[in-house]
């Protein structure tokens, strides 16, 4: 019974090599390098290795076995496969450096050496002049954070501390998380003014987790709220429609249905009624009228004193220079 079971087991090494041939993929990620983003190929192309059992071959624990030995074997086809990945994930004009290399371990080393040097001060200041730069515009709230981490993910990697005392550590940590906290409300568009006045106001700062999931919510009640469109109007732009009157009193502005333009109704928008446009600047009053007989009479004019106080009114509206 063991004879027959032991017998189903293959031992052909030949079949092995050529069934894990034919399950190999021919490239374990889509990021493909360039000169400038080493730091997220290589973070992807160490998952996809390591995920396939071949992490050895790039970190130096894998060596090359004798030649002689039933080992070469199996190491030279999982080196290759290696060796084809990385190939693979590099631009055109980067394949040529590595091609000739002997094991993917040396292929590693010279881009690690080549694109993955830490120049950290100028790495830095671009790092930090790009995430201060960074504000949401027409991004989605998912799109704005995604960039957002993408670039303190780069930080973190150059500003790379030893640190002597864990409990500074983790102050240090927690503060630098705050920040990036302000840094994610204050790139956000306006329209989310009020949900941003509410994290700000709750007295503590949440985590940047907790800041997103409220800002994503607001973000998806709004798409409901406009039919699944964004509402490109600025707060801004909402806060021109309200003025302070004297006394600071609030009152509305006009606003044209037409041209979208503030202090006018469409009854006297320019667009549609150019007639008007030559009126700019003259007074909008009218003088008083004169009783028609006053007209005709050939003696002296005679008003009430209602018409004096109009007439007094109207000039005292006059300017001195006309």
């Amino acid at each position: 019974m063991a004879a027959s079971s032991s017998s189903t087991v293959n031992t052909d090494h030949s079949e092995i090599a050529a069934y894990r041939t034919e399950n190999v993929p021919i490239q374990v990620t889509t990021i493909r390098l360039t000169k400038e983003n080493y730091l997220p190929w290589s973070a992807a192309m160490t998952m996809g290795i390591a995920g396939r059992g071949r992490i050895a071959y790039i970190n130096g624990r894998k060596s090359e076995p004798v030649e002689t030995s039933g080992e070469w074997d199996t190491w030279f086809l999982e080196d290759n496969q290696v060796k084809t990945w990385i190939v693979n994930s590099v631009s055109a004009d980067i394949q040529p450096l590595i091609l000739r290399k002997k094991t993917a371990r040396d292929m590693w080393v010279i881009l690690e050496q080549m694109y993955g040097q830490k120049k950290t001060v100028i790495r830095t200041y671009q790092l930090m002049t790009t995430v201060y730069g960074i504000r949401q515009g027409n991004l989605s709230i998912a799109d704005y954070y995604g960039a957002l981490k993408a670039k303190w993910e780069d930080l973190d990697y150059y500003s790379d501390i030893n640190w002597h005392c864990p409990h500074d550590q983790t102050l240090y940590v927690a503060k630098e998380w705050e920040n990036r906290v302000f840094l994610f409300l204050v790139g956000l568009n306006d329209e989310f003014e009020s949900v941003r006045s509410q994290i700000l106001n709750s007295g503590e700062v949440s985590s940047i987790e907790d800041v997103y999931s409220r800002v994503e919510a607001e973000e998806q009640r709004r798409l409901v709220t406009f039919g699944g469109k964004r509402d490109l109007m600025s707060y801004n732009e909402r806060s021109a429609l309200v003025s302070r009157g004297p006394g600071g009193t609030t009152r509305s502005l006009r606003r044209c249905a037409h041209c979208k333009k503030n202090g006018h109704t469409m009854d006297f928008c320019w667009d549609l009624h150019p007639e008007k446009k030559s009126n700019k600047g003259k007074p909008s009053y009218r003088k008083p009228t004169v009783p028609e007989e006053t007209k005709s009479s050939g003696g002296k004019i005679s008003i009430s004193a209602e018409q004096l106080r109009e007439l007094r009114a109207y000039l005292g509206r006059l300017d001195v220079n006309q």
